[in-house]
């Protein structure tokens, strides 16, 4: 990092102004010069800022402190989380006692990362607010990350859109000026075909996905292929290329079975129940739930709701109240230890179909199911329930009504790219 910005940095740290740091060493307008790299100090006036600030004006270890970051970083992009956090309680005492401004804020950015991938939004919103003080002196390579986590923090609040603005910054500067390892590149692309995909664009989903699979194939990541076939297969669903859909996910399935990987399978079983219930196989999409449940790992909470909610849908549709019921209570049981409120408007509601809509469920559906869903800018359920509640409001001869939320289906429809 350059000293100016090296020295801005520490004073900000210290919440001292420049006024407080040039006191008796130079005018205040000479130190915004070198603070913007607009000019060159003495060695003898460089010194003087640093010990007024408690730095080093050189770091001995810079290096190898920057680079057992960069590794930790690349054990959570892989999600080794036992590692991820015995390292990051030691980086936490190390990076204190560090003078390297630059390996302090790529602490501070991988930092965010962690609690990203320890799901802690609210942590990971403090350390944005920490990060904005600065981002200013941002070289290339932080202003790449600080971009592709803020997608991530985006995505990670069902706010796909910013998010994909944020990494396509991120892979602007890649493009432009940075130079990074390929797992690096492969992840990137991974994420905005994610991204993509929750949005609907299914051909640029497809795209970058098929980008991120070249690049971890020829690493011979075998996890992270498994993965992008994963999303392949969630691509091909979308529009509707079923074979090609199930032909990825049964690749995926290979892979995950030969490591042995039990979560993974779980999510694959998962993908392949909702590929047989849009083809309007119910019973295999059931078989495949079932086995979604035996295979996803116990804290996997909301992923074994999210295949309970597709048992419960198959068996709704089969007019199977018994077996609907008895889902419904497995998954009551099991929400108690979710933080999603998803999942209790999901059975909520089908609490209310088997049982007979009233005057309590209009209420419901249209004060808190479908404001939650257009708050999360969900539009598959979206659809789903306003069908659903321009029905209920048709069989009861409400045709305004009827209309107004048949309309609102067909409005998300257009959102999700499936009609024009």
């Amino acid at each position: 990092m350059d000293i100016g910005n090296r020295l801005r940095f520490y004073r900000i740290q210290q919440n001292m102004t420049q006024e407080d740091l040039a006191s008796g060493i130079i005018s205040i307008s000479y130190l915004s010069k070198i603070e913007n790299n607009q000019t060159s100090a003495s060695v003898e006036v460089l010194e003087m800022l640093c010990k007024r600030l408690g730095i080093k004006l050189i770091e001995e270890n810079e290096y190898s402190l920057l680079k057992d970051l960069h590794d930790w970083y690349y054990q959570i992009i892989n999600r080794n989380k036992e590692e991820v956090v015995v390292r990051y309680e030691k980086y936490v005492d190390v990076i204190q006692s560090t003078n390297d401004s630059s390996a302090y804020i790529h602490f501070v950015l991988f930092e965010l990362r962690y609690f990203l991938l320890q799901r802690d939004l609210e942590k990971a919103e403090e350390q944005l607010n920490k990060i904005n003080l600065f981002k200013d002196i941002f070289d290339d390579q932080m202003d790449y990350f600080y971009r592709k986590f803020v997608g991530l923090y985006h995505y990670m609040k069902n706010r796909f859109s910013t998010a994909k603005d944020f990494y396509k910054l991120a892979e602007r500067i890649l493009n432009k000026s940075i130079h990074i390892e390929r797992w690096e590149e492969a992840d990137l692309y991974y994420s905005i075909g994610l991204t993509y995909s929750q949005l609907g664009k299914m051909s640029l989903s497809n795209n970058y996905t098929h980008l991120a699979l070249a690049i971890y194939q020829s690493r011979y990541d075998l996890k992270r292929s498994a993965e992008c076939h994963v999303l392949l297969g969630i691509c091909y669903l979308r529009t509707e290329e079923y074979e090609l859909s199930e032909e990825n996910y049964l690749l995926a399935n290979k892979v995950a079975e030969s490591m042995n990987d039990s979560n993974l399978r779980g999510i694959i079983y998962h993908n392949l129940g909702y590929l047989y219930s849009l083809q309007n196989k119910p019973h295999e999409a059931i078989t495949e739930y079932e086995k979604s449940l035996r295979y996803k790992l116990d804290s996997n909470i909301d992923g074994k709701l999210r295949s309970i909610h597709g048992i419960i849908t198959e068996y709704y549709n089969l007019t199977d109240f018994d077996s609907c019921k008895t889902w419904l209570i497995e998954g009551t049981k099991l929400q108690e230890y979710s933080e999603k409120v998803e999942y209790r408007i999901h059975f909520k509601i089908y609490d209310y179909l088997i049982n007979n809509p009233s005057e309590e469920f209009e209420k419901f559906m249209q004060e808190v199911a479908l404001p939650h869903f257009e708050k999360q800018e969900n539009m598959q359920y979206i659809v789903k329930y306003s069908e659903i509640l321009g029905a209920y409001f048709e069989k009861k001869f409400k045709y305004k009504q009827a209309n107004r939320y048949y309309s609102l289906a067909i409005k998300a429809l257009k959102k999700l790219n499936y009609i024009y």
